[in-house]
């Protein structure tokens, strides 16, 4: 069985992202009742206790190091899914050797399914589309790209962190990653760097490389950005970061399909919204970037771009209720 490869167009600003596909390629079937086979007894969707969703396109061996370091994560017994979402090539394609990565694998603690896109949705769809929760919806969400490793404590923090700060209006979401630049101007670019004295901070800009958004915000977000789009006359420049500054740069060179982050920072801006990053010993994380080439780095990378964080301690469940906010250009302001 095959398909005709689809490629959608929304009219006003494009939504979805260019093709960077360079792999070997097979033209896959789509099933499109795939999403709506998880079902619970009243025929609604199936909630969970944590989604994991794992984005990815043509990096095979990446994908294979993300699982199996998911596999090695602690889960307490909870009720998991972990979903590899697959994109295509802009005519259609997917990639056969990451496939069969996906399909091959076995996750040993939850359930486990790959979705193939049924077209080209790019880096986009492939954050805004995969996760879409209802109102009563309790589960924790994470967002995984594929050049990511994840500490076997990932969701023992994310489960800590969601429970004490979900209510605080000011938070959207949670960034697992150990190291951040800071988005104000500098001469040049300086590490994010939380208090000596905390293990958790707020800061106004998301952190891509693993994001557990807290469900309230998202919903808005998702929401807004629907709206928006369609005003080809609106740009997300946020004054004084620098990511409007790599996005306009992306914008003069036809690429800023690839950063559907501007739109998250813009909408925090506005509304006065934080990320909470954690802040541990040394810039441990709870997700490690290998920097693979592709849309955002040029070759391939070697090293991960930090330590994960490998012993949990006693205190570590002990995180302020009120954590210390940090301003864009990594000033407390409390």
């Amino acid at each position: 069985m095959s398909v005709d490869p689809i490629v959608v167009r929304k009219k006003g600003r494009p939504f979805f992202g260019i093709s960077h596909y360079k792999g070997t390629v097979k033209l896959l079937p789509y099933n499109a009742s795939e999403k709506s086979t998880d079902l619970d007894a009243q025929g609604l969707p199936r909630q969970y206790d944590c989604r994991i969703l794992v984005l990815v396109y043509n990096r095979a061996q990446s994908l294979l190091r993300l699982l199996e370091s998911l596999n090695k994560a602690e889960y307490f017994g909870d009720n998991v899914k972990l979903e590899v979402w697959i994109d295509r090539s802009d005519s259609g394609y997917i990639d056969e050797a990451t496939y069969e990565i996906a399909v091959g694998f076995r996750f040993l603690h939850g359930k486990y399914q790959v979705m193939c896109h049924e077209n080209h949705v790019g880096i986009y769809g492939q954050w805004l589309s995969t996760w879409q929760p209802s109102v009563n919806s309790s589960e924790i969400a994470v967002f995984l790209e594929d050049d990511l490793t994840v500490s076997p404590f990932f969701y023992r923090y994310l489960k800590l962190v969601h429970k004490k700060y979900d209510k605080h209006p000011e938070v959207n979401g949670y960034a697992l990653q150990g190291v951040s630049i800071l988005h104000g101007y500098t001469k040049t670019p300086e590490m994010l760097k939380g208090p000596e004295d905390r293990k958790v901070f707020l800061y106004p800009v998301l952190g891509t490389w693993g994001f557990s958004p807290k469900k309230a915000s998202w919903m808005r977000f998702l929401e807004w950005f629907s709206a928006i789009n369609m005003d080809m006359n609106f740009q997300p420049y946020v004054p004084q970061n620098v990511a409007t500054d790599w996005y306009r740069s992306f914008q003069r060179e036809g690429l800023a399909g690839g950063m559907w982050s501007i739109w998250h920072i813009y909408f925090a801006w506005k509304n006065n919204e934080y990320t909470l990053y954690s802040n541990f010993e040394g810039h441990l994380g709870l997700t490690a970037n290998w920097k693979e080439a592709g849309l955002h780095y040029k070759t391939k990378g070697g090293q991960p771009s930090n330590s994960l964080l490998t012993e949990w301690r006693p205190e570590y469940d002990s995180q302020p209720t009120f954590p210390k906010h940090f301003n864009i250009l990594g000033q407390q302001k409390d």
